[in-house]
């Protein structure tokens, strides 16, 4: 048994279930999804794979990536298939229509399966969960508290200026890593340190010496462990549920990378506080921070850290990797590369600040393409429902995982066209008449859905819009790779399946 769990622990598998909260259960709607006025079939008639030992095996024995092993089972069975992981049943569903009335169910709190080990630990350890909570009275408060500040426009553009100092160092610090066959050395590890660095200035308005020399070993250690908590997180989400009999070297980990983060993090916190009056390293003409807001609103340094610290891992691996595909593809298409290097050049100049109010349409029609091949973390909208409800013609019983895969609606050529699978970032441009093409809203959610929808969505543009345009008017990107990348699941995240080679060569600058 312990070769199996050991066999298995690193194969894509889902999680195990655990009892909802009643709090949260109290809170979800009473509504049942109706897809079609015909006769609803018991959950049992649907198709999928029978048998959990086979099932296990099949994942684990399937060749190909994990996302292609699910095209795989959705070609054999259907739209709609379910499967069985020892006492863990699940649904998968690769329909829009389906989707759509899923994810509309409930209107104020929505149940997201696949932390159960998490929370387990988390409970265990007397460590928060904070914001990715399950439990309604950890979550709404603290969602309610800094929605309007980290969704508002006005305070995402107030953070812009040191973003782009961060955002050149990143340049100048890529271009020192280049090898003698011109490819930028280790281009994942520098994403990660620009984006915790980004990160912790657009949170408190502050550095954390990442560009330093040697870089801040706290901030490093925190990092580290930010990413092994991720790793093991996925590997938990999307594994076989071994821990609930045993604790697995996974769970193992899982749990020493938690406390180690916590720790880290309010290492981090404190120093901010000691900091705070200093204004040490901070920007001129002070704004307040995300920080200081919490500060106000009279939140605890363990609170606050519970809070900021959630935001800041789980923006490490899932902004970088949006970076890394984004980078890809412009490698690969120079003649986009080109178009959107002049529109920056002209709209933003060789040595301008970027800015909220200077961004080009082109820019923004780059990133949501790049998002719509490769959804990061809104590959897949997983939800759990107290009632029974109806899909596609078939009864699902409470408590059943409902995963819908939107990585398949944003490249199905239904909605997209047949160079739906094809880098185009004009298909969201105005046409010469003004108009622009209309697609379904529910084929691509690269930053999830409804009220559990990514908090920290415009955070993580401003930081994509400005480290891209800094270094596309610096650079040309050429991509050095012999063969595709594929798209693989990483930790929590849909990355690329092996190192990203890119060559940075640089620009003559035009006035």
């Amino acid at each position: 048994m312990a070769l199996l769990a050991r066999f298995f622990q690193e194969r894509p598998f889902f999680s195990s279930p655990r009892s909802l909260s009643l709090k949260a259960i109290a809170r979800t709607s009473t509504s049942v999804v109706a897809l079609a006025p015909k006769e609803v079939l018991p959950f049992s008639a649907i198709p999928g794979p029978k048998g959990t030992i086979r099932n296990l095996l099949d994942y684990g024995m399937s060749r190909g990536t994990f996302f292609e092993v699910l095209e795989k089972r959705f070609d054999k069975y259907g739209p709609i298939y379910s499967e069985k992981l020892l006492d863990t049943r699940i649904v998968s569903i690769s329909d829009v229509d389906a989707t759509t009335n899923v994810l509309r169910r409930e209107k104020n709190f929505q149940m997201r399966p696949g932390f159960e080990a998490v929370a387990d630990i988390v409970e265990e350890t007397g460590s928060s969960l904070g914001l990715a909570s399950n439990d309604y009275e950890i979550w709404y408060p603290d969602r309610s508290l800094l929605s309007p500040k980290m969704l508002r426009p006005k305070d995402v553009s107030e953070r812009y200026s040191l973003l782009n100092t961060i955002a050149n160092e990143f340049a100048e610090r890529a271009a020192r890593r280049i090898g003698s066959d011109g490819v930028v050395n280790n281009i994942e590890e520098e994403l990660n340190f620009w984006t915790v660095e980004s990160l912790a200035a657009f949170l408190f308005n502050q550095r954390l010496g990442f560009y330093d020399d040697p870089p801040d070993p706290e901030a490093v250690a925190f990092v580290n462990s930010a990413r092994i908590m991720l790793d093991m997180t996925g590997k938990m989400l999307h594994g076989a549920p071994f821990y609930k009999y045993f604790k697995t070297s996974t769970y193992s980990m899982l749990k020493e990378s938690v406390i180690e983060v916590n720790t880290r993090g309010l290492n981090i916190l404190n120093r901010v506080l000691a900091t705070k009056q200093e204004k040490v390293k901070t920007v001129s003409g002070h704004k307040q921070s995300l920080f200081e807001f919490l500060s106000a609103n009279d939140k605890s340094p363990e609170r606050m850290a519970s809070m900021l610290v959630g935001l800041m891992s789980a923006g490490i691996d899932s902004t970088s990797a949006t970076c890394l595909w984004l980078f890809y593809e412009l490698a690969r298409n120079p003649d986009i590369q080109e178009k959107l290097y002049s529109e920056l050049l002209s709209s933003i100049g060789p040595d301008r600040e970027v800015s909220a109010s200077k961004i080009p349409s082109y820019l923004k029609a780059v990133v949501k393409e790049s998002q719509r091949l490769y959804p990061v973390a809104g590959y897949v909208v997983p939800r759990v429902f107290h009632n029974d409800i109806d899909v596609l013609g078939y009864k699902i019983p409470a408590g059943v995982k409902i995963y819908s895969y939107e990585f398949l609606h944003s490249i199905d050529e239904r909605y997209y066209g047949a160079d739906a699978k094809q880098f185009v970032p004009e298909r969201w441009m105005r046409d010469d008449a003004g108009k622009k093409r209309e697609f379904n809203p529910f084929t691509m959610l690269p930053f999830g859905f409804g009220v559990r929808m990514c908090i920290g969505r415009r955070m993580a543009e401003a930081l994509i819009y400005t480290v891209t345009s800094k270094l596309l008017l610096r650079y040309r990107l050429e991509y050095a790779g012999e063969c595709e990348l594929k798209r693989s699941l990483v930790g929590t995240f849909m990355s690329p399946d092996q190192p990203v080679l890119l060559k940075l060569i640089p620009r003559e600058k035009e006035i």
